[in-house]
């Protein structure tokens, strides 16, 4: 069964577009038989894909940091939840053992998880799939400061190489599923 994990925001504040989009990868995702991996959050699109990835009969999973454990910030029906004391190891945890990456709107937790994969990628530490949900836009000008940085040298290879983009959800998870299907 592949694993994929899912960053995004857990910000209780997201607007409606996002949890919908990541509603829909979380349900997608559950129906493709993937399991899911998040950081374990109760409120934003962390809630909404697993909420949609258990209605649909998935498997959910999260990594957490003890210090959103103790604020009582996890969503309660994980399958399986990993506390860890530092968010190096909680990235480290949402990398391993997966098969690929979706990169939800979020901030700069997301951004962060979201740029550590895309570096692996471009020293190809793994080339595991890496895709960036481009929901209403949220991305656009992050890709316009990617191709700036690629045009001033500061990338090696084309943005292509490091990651894809899709317009939304559902265009994500077929994009990751038939880059697993293949094998890449």
């Amino acid at each position: 069964m592949p694993t994929v994990t899912v960053f995004c925001s857990s910000s209780p504040r997201t607007p409606r577009v996002y949890l919908e989009d990541a509603a829909r990868v979380g349900r997608l995702l559950a129906e493709a038989g993937c399991d899911v991996v998040t950081g374990a959050g109760g409120t934003g699109c962390m809630q909404a894909v697993i909420d949609a990835c258990l209605a649909a009969g998935g498997r959910a999973r999260g990594v957490i940091l003890r210090k959103f454990l103790e604020d009582g910030a996890q969503h309660p029906e994980l399958a399986e939840m990993v506390v860890t004391d530092t968010m190096r190891e909680r990235k480290r945890l949402l990398g391993e053992e997966v098969d690929a990456y979706l990169a939800l709107p979020g901030g700069p937790g997301t951004w962060e998880e979201f740029w550590e994969v895309a570096v692996e990628r471009q020293i190809e530490a793994h080339a595991r799939p890496l895709v960036l949900v481009n929901t209403a836009g949220y991305y656009d000008a992050f890709l316009a400061h990617a191709e700036r940085a690629l045009e001033e040298g500061f990338l090696y290879g084309s943005v292509e190489d490091l990651f894809a983009v899709e317009p939304d959800g559902e265009a994500a998870v077929r994009r990751v599923l038939a880059a697993l299907e293949r094998g890449d």
